[in-house]
């Protein structure tokens, strides 16, 4: 039977003497490592703040980066209701009159006498419904169909080549309307009709009853069409500062490069066209807004590194990242290139100063509203160069950012240090138990020899002191 606590022989708390001893080793080695555990731990989190606060400013540049932004337009109508514009980067800056004649319309005709109701045969033969001047297709109509059936086979022509077909029934009776699905002279109807009923094409008897000559879609050269137009093939028309300009659809995007005007209503009848003003400018707002945003995300960043690497005089404390090298480097050439000049820029706009951005003392930078105003008003064409030209602040900025934030970068860098540091603090924990397990061991088999010792030791005292004690006896004549 084993002993399964050294001391039990001695009599001695020998487990808690081991044990005291073996936390005695434990304790330095452990708070040291503990303390590097945390620390790296701490500028582990604290990297990844900043690095999350450098890849913000740099989505904060995007705007400014694209040289697109110091080339983009803003178009407006002096009159909405009367037509709308838009314009992309090439449109030339510029002012125009704008004068709308005509909408244009989608042909539409309908029947000249009305059907009894939707039920009414309308007589046998082939209708080839089509485009004056385009492509047209054929619908076989039986004796047996309806206006109904008329229709419906018009609109489910696999071959349709762009025209709808309805019913309006009325108190008079009941009409088929015919209507080209896209606006534009050139989309005028044309219907020719094979009467097989009456042999009769042109009358007002049987299928003839939907010929329609678009040659002549008023009828008044020849007479005989059996269906009228409701609704005239027609170009939009506009007037720009005088030049007439046409369009199929009331949108010209070919008048003025750049530029897309919708015309929205005509002349409505009046003796003189509706008219106003359209200007093509430089959207200069964007320009303003990507340098405000610049502006913010450059002090969040500064911000975040003076927490981080700073000395807190009122707390006696280091920013958690103070001493690295590597991110007072990343800080100091952040700055330098806020300073730098843009030799291929204009002499009159190649720094960030002339623009109207200062450095603070404490490292953030300011925007001069009237400054840069000034600047977008009068010398805009050169804040492009300085920006996001091949030398641009912008350009070198992303480029500068990027480098940090790849993978071989900064940032993956001392990541790297930080997690093999961490990695050696678990390695250097391992060794530290098994060497304390020795330690531990070493320990327990001198204790435990020591415990045999004085067991022994003690029953060797017992014996004596009961043989003391019987000699005691003896001669003190106790039997």
């Amino acid at each position: 039977m084993g002993i399964t606590a050294i001391g039990t022989g001695s009599g001695i708390d020998l487990e808690t003497l081991v044990t005291d001893l073996i936390a005695a080793e434990r304790e330095p080695r452990e708070i040291s490592l503990n303390l590097k555990e945390t620390v790296a731990n701490a500028k582990f989190s604290s990297l990844g703040n900043l690095k999350s606060n450098v890849s913000e400013f740099r989505d904060s540049l995007a705007s400014l980066k694209d040289i697109t932004s110091y080339s983009a337009r803003t178009a407006t109508s002096g009159n909405t209701a009367l037509f709308t514009v838009s314009a992309e980067a090439n449109a030339n800056v510029g002012s125009y009159t704008i004068e709308v004649n005509t909408l244009a319309n989608a042909n539409k005709v309908a029947t000249n006498a009305s059907f009894t109701s939707p039920n009414s045969t309308v007589g046998q033969g082939t209708l080839t419904i089509g485009f004056l001047a385009g492509s047209t297709f054929d619908v076989t109509v039986a004796d047996t169909d309806d206006l109904t059936a008329v229709r419906d086979a018009i609109n489910n022509a696999t071959d349709n080549v762009g025209v709808t077909a309805s019913l309006i029934t009325a108190a008079s009776g009941t009409e088929l309307v015919i209507t080209a699905n896209n606006t534009g002279a050139a989309n005028q109807l044309n219907i020719s009709v094979i009467d097989t009923g009456d042999t009769t094409n042109q009358d007002a008897n049987g299928l003839s009853r939907l010929f329609y000559d678009g040659s002549d879609p008023a009828n008044s050269i020849n007479g005989v069409n059996q269906m009228q137009q409701i609704d005239a093939a027609q170009d939009a028309q506009i007037y720009v500062d005088g030049f007439a300009a046409t369009s199929s659809t009331n949108e010209f995007s070919t008048v003025l490069e750049g530029v897309t005007i919708t015309a929205l209503a005509d002349d409505g009848g009046a003796a003189t066209l509706p008219s106003a003003n359209m200007v093509v400018s430089a959207d200069k707002t964007l320009i303003k807004t990507g340098l405000e945003n610049f502006v913010a995300g450059y002090n969040s960043l500064v911000t975040v590194l003076n927490e981080l690497t700073d000395y807190n005089v009122a707390s006696n404390t280091s920013g958690l990242l103070s001493g690295e090298t590597v991110i007072a480097g990343m800080e100091t050439q952040i700055r330098r290139l806020l300073g730098a000049t843009v030799e291929s820029a204009d002499s009159t706009l190649n720094n960030l100063a002339l623009l109207g951005i200062s450095t603070n003392r404490d490292g953030s930078i300011a925007l001069d509203e009237t400054a840069l105003n000034n600047t977008i008003e009068n010398n805009f064409s050169n804040i492009g160069t300085l920006m996001s030209g091949d030398e641009g602040i912008i350009t070198r900025m992303d480029d500068l950012l990027g480098g940090f934030l790849d993978r071989g970068g900064l940032f993956a860098t001392k990541e790297a240090t930080l997690t093999t540091q961490l990695d050696d603090v678990a390695d250097q924990r391992l060794s530290l138990e098994l060497r304390l397990s020795v330690i531990e061991e070493r320990y327990r088999s001198a204790f435990g020899k020591l415990d045999i010792l004085v067991s022994r030791l003690n029953s060797t005292g017992n014996f004596l002191t009961q043989q003391l004690e019987a000699a005691a006896k003896i001669s003190s004549g106790d039997r």
